[in-house]
């Protein structure tokens, strides 16, 4: 080492011990005066503490720029809920605590309190104590915050809030910063603004409470999230997997600073003389948008998953399934019958000539019932049904019967001791009742949520499905998959079911409406039928091959287009006026028929990408294309990128740069465009760095395509 290093090496030593030391704010070092703030930089991030409250005062890091800045009196980084009989809403939180001991050494801080302070002059017998430390992960670019508490009070903490970043900045205006999760994205300071209507202040707009967990109505599927713009931001997850306490997010814009507030909340009681220590929470700050920042996440993720069976070919390569509703379960009727099951292999004959090679059948027998009962008569016999799912399989199309076993009627839930109450549960419908769906005076279907813990429940459950299989339907497409953590439970049964029709069928499917835990549920369901147009779920995607998530389809092509695009598994079910969804042929609805048809055959020619890439969304840009949609997929040595919902006469231009997802020895890359057929057309060389590339659609919802590959070597004759 020169003389000149050497002396560097001794004063960087030197100020780091100076400013990075034990940092007690009752006391200053040295003979200089007593610092106020602390600055650490931790893997790029620059995270700036108040000495006095230990609270966070400032994040920064390359990318994003400068992304929270807040006073001392309104900062925080753990704040809990601590009621009193005097004032329930008592806060115990570092903005309102003094003598906060920060330790930094090496890579990493440590704030300490040994009693944080309250938000109101309240006697509170005893103290909170409590520990939050931040370190620089062993990835190079992620922060790890975890927190102790330790509550020697006479009073529970009944909510903790941690991390709780308080003053978030809009790093790109408050139009082009967003929140984006897997199922949410938003711009929180547009959206969370206060109304200037009357509104009732505890339920305004300001703010936005997002639960993570499962398919059907939580907001975040997982806990991953990230706040920023294409041009930068961090990602934020909780390192825990399964049954393992999941926190809440919540977001709150404050109309007194106009900054964002982001609290990670756990919901727990910490007792007189109990402590609790949070998971590992990991900040990722990253330059583009949020598909660089999920990478750890998914890295994490990508370990923890665990598949019990493969997933079949035709669903892995498939565009989607057709679902076809075969009565509407008045059996005494003699209009009820919607499709018999004669009508079957005509109806998966259509599916196959539309790219569709599974089928689900709904409504074939009664439902909310155990031992299963058999297929409806009306609608002919099981050995109907067992022949044409035979015939159906013969030309490429599996059948999936779709069984309705978590809600028990009457007869169901005596045989089970599980009670029906008034409100717990009714699922009466029909297009000629007023309203359609439960009204006051029906109750064929009144029914109770069954514990699928139970043995003799469990027991018959399996008989019925094993028949099933035994008889030659080994798919099963299942409504309501509601594991739960005790064992044995319903994943732990779908696995024994799943390894029968295994045996029987090796292409046989499972899946089901995912409704409560996504990351258990992910490793035994191929996948999913869950009601709802779910937005955003390309972050989901991009950390979870499987199950494919559906998207149902009725008549719309933009949503076949879109459905595509994001490679969610197309379900579709096109109706006919006044009856049931899946009540019509897809031949009757033309336009929508054609999407379908097209999309299936763009899939298969770029089928590597859908199946082996990398989905990104729209993080190639590096400026927002409100005009369309925009999807791209990420493989070693390419991209494909897909842009949908535009209109005729109205120019789309991405701003987009290849560099920071596909390596280029020379910084160029070519670009191939191709048809709405898939048919390769014009060729270009770009040049090095952000490229504009311009879209001139002829039509209302043409599908524009085009791959990138890297230019190896500078050509003297660029192709054109």
């Amino acid at each position: 080492m020169s003389r000149r290093r050497l002396v560097a090496a001794c004063v960087f030593c030197f100020v780091a011990e100076l400013n990075l030391g034990v940092l007690d704010a009752a006391a200053p070092i040295g003979p200089h005066a007593r610092e106020k703030t602390l600055t650490a930089n931790l893997n790029g991030l620059e995270l700036t503490l108040d000495l006095q409250t230990g609270s966070i005062l400032g994040l920064a890091a390359d990318g994003p720029g400068k992304c929270l800045g807040e006073t001392p009196e309104n900062a925080s980084i753990l704040d809990l809920a601590y009621p009193i009989p005097d004032f329930e809403p008592l806060r115990l939180a570092s903005r309102y605590s003094k003598g906060a001991k920060v330790h930094a050494a090496g890579q990493e801080v440590t704030i300490h309190w040994d009693r944080l302070g309250p938000s109101r002059d309240f006697d509170t017998p005893g103290g909170v104590s409590a520990t939050v430390r931040i370190r620089a992960a062993d990835d190079a670019r992620s922060t790890v915050f975890q927190c102790e508490i330790e509550n020697q009070s006479e009073i529970a903490v009944r909510q903790v809030l941690f991390p709780d970043l308080v003053g978030l900045l809009p790093v790109a205006g408050q139009e082009g910063t967003e929140f984006v999760g897997a199922g949410t994205r938003m711009k929180p300071f547009v959206k969370l603004k206060t109304s200037k209507l009357d509104r009732f202040y505890a339920t305004n707009d300001s703010t936005a409470v997002l639960r993570t967990g499962d398919l059907n109505d939580s907001q975040l599927v997982v806990g991953w999230m990230d706040y920023g713009s294409c041009g930068g931001g961090f990602s934020l997850f909780p390192k825990r997997w399964g049954w393992a306490p999941r926190p809440r997010v919540i977001l709150h814009l404050s109309d007194a600073t106009h900054r964002l507030r982001l609290s990670n909340e756990q919901t727990t009681e910490i007792p007189p003389g109990g402590k609790w220590k949070s998971c590992e929470f990991w900040l990722t700050p990253h330059r583009n948008g949020w598909a660089k920042g999920i990478e750890p996440f998914r890295k994490y993720a990508r370990k923890q998953m665990k598949r019990d069976f493969t997933v079949p070919e035709h669903v892995t390569n498939g565009l989607g399934f057709r679902s076809v509703w075969m009565c509407q379960n008045q059996p005494k009727d003699p209009k009820d019958a919607v499709w018999k099951f004669k009508d079957l292999v005509p109806l998966a004959k259509e599916a196959k000539e539309y790219g569709l090679e599974e089928m689900v059948i709904w409504i074939w027998n009664q439902s909310f019932t155990l031992p299963l009962p058999p297929p409806y008569p009306h609608l002919g016999t099981e050995q109907e049904l067992v022949a044409a799912i035979q015939s159906s399989k013969q030309m490429g199309v599996n059948i999936a019967p779709f069984i309705s076993v978590l809600q028990a009627k009457k007869e169901t839930a005596d045989r089970y001791g599980f009670k029906i109450t008034p409100g717990s549960g009714n699922w009466t419908y029909h297009n000629e009742f007023m309203p359609r769906f439960n009204p006051p005076y029906a109750s064929g279907y009144a029914c109770t949520q069954v514990d699928t813990t139970n043995v003799k429940w469990q027991a018959d459950l399996f008989t019925s499905c094993e028949a099933l299989i035994r008889k030659g339907m080994t798919s099963i497409s299942w409504d309501q998959f509601w594991s739960v953590p005790k064992e044995p439970n319903l994943v732990t049964l779908t696995r024994r079911l799943r390894e029968l029709a295994r045996k029987a069928d090796p292409l046989s499917t499972f899946s089901g409406e995912e409704l409560r835990n996504w990351e258990i549920d992910s490793s035994i369901l191929d996948y999913t039928w869950n009601w709802g147009q779910h937005e955003n779920l390309e972050p989901l995607i991009n950390v979870f091959p499987y199950p494919r998530v559906n998207l149902n389809i009725n008549d719309s092509v933009e949503a076949v287009q879109r459905g595509f695009a994001g490679n969610l598994y197309l379900n579709v079910w096109p109706m006919k006026p006044e009856s049931p969804n899946g009540s019509d042929w897809i031949a009757n609805h033309p336009e929508m028929g054609d999407a379908v048809k097209q999309c299936a055959a763009l899939r298969a020619r770029f089928l590597d990408y859908f199946t082996r890439g990398t989905l990104i969304g729209d993080c190639l840009l590096v400026k927002p294309c409100p005009e369309a949609r925009v999807d791209s997929y990420v493989l070693p040595d390419r991209i494909l990128t897909l842009v949908v919902g535009t209109k005729a006469g109205h120019p789309v231009t991405l701003k987009m740069d290849a560099a920071p997802w596909l390596h280029s020895k020379t910084g160029k890359y070519r670009l191939s465009r191709f048809d709405s057929a898939g048919v390769e057309g014009t060729r270009e060389n770009l040049g090095i760095g952000i490229q504009a590339i311009r879209i001139d659609p002829a039509k209302d919802h043409e599908i524009h395509l085009f791959t990138l590959k890297p230019l190896e070597r500078i050509q003297s004759n660029p192709i054109q």
